[in-house]
């Protein structure tokens, strides 16, 4: 973490850290997770780098961005939900709860300025497309105290989740290869908030030994 008189901090105190494996993070000074044995999840947010209203719109650089249909962005936010729960309930992690406590973290998700670069619209024909890319998504977390409200830590990464079903440079996508590479993706998400989890309470366990 970032501290002295050149420290970035933001507006409502948080400090860079730095070789994060987020593409940023910022943490309270003071923050301490030990106390924190369950958590409450929040539903995530879903928003498009620009709205397409329905039809493909020019992103520069000869890039579009293709609508998702309602049930869609239902799907990519419980596809979300499912990896982020899964892990960190399991392997005796955190219980999941609805009501704030003095134990409870309150973890706020958002997927944003989600890119969708090949066609997502229905037809009678097999959905595929080819392509080396089908988008990109930005994942922000913050985590607060669930009583008072405060903030502790705010992370942010943008990937490209296309993974092991693109085995060549250019490939057919269907929309079971997005399915799955997006859960790939979640699931990174997940396992590197619960590994921060476990690091930051057990360090602050072990100081006080």
């Amino acid at each position: 973490m970032q501290t002295g008189p050149d420290a970035e901090v933001t507006v409502d105190g948080l400090h860079r850290v730095d070789n994060s494996l987020m593409a940023l993070a910022y943490v309270k000074p003071d923050m301490n997770l030990q106390g924190y044995t369950r958590f409450m999840l929040d539903p995530v947010t879903v928003a498009y780098q620009k709205d397409p209203h329905g039809r493909r719109r020019s992103m520069g650089g000869g890039q579009e961005n293709f609508a998702l249909a309602p049930y869609q962005m239902n799907n990519l936010k419980e596809w979300f939900q499912e990896e982020v729960v899964e892990v960190l309930t399991e392997d005796g992690g955190y219980e999941l709860v609805d009501a704030p406590a003095p134990d409870v973290l309150r973890i706020g998700t958002a997927l944003l300025d989600l890119l969708i670069k090949v066609p997502t619209a229905e037809t009678t024909a097999p959905t595929r497309a080819t392509t080396r890319s089908f988008g990109e998504v930005t994942l922000m977390v913050e985590l607060r105290d669930s009583e008072s409200g405060e903030i502790l830590a705010r992370v942010a990464d943008r990937r490209d989740p296309t993974g092991s079903s693109m085995d060549t440079d250019f490939s057919y996508v269907s929309p079971s290869y997005v399915q799955a590479d997006m859960r790939k993706l979640f699931e990174f998400w997940a396992g590197i908030m619960r590994a921060r989890l476990d690091e930051v309470r057990t360090h602050a366990a072990g100081s006080e030994q």
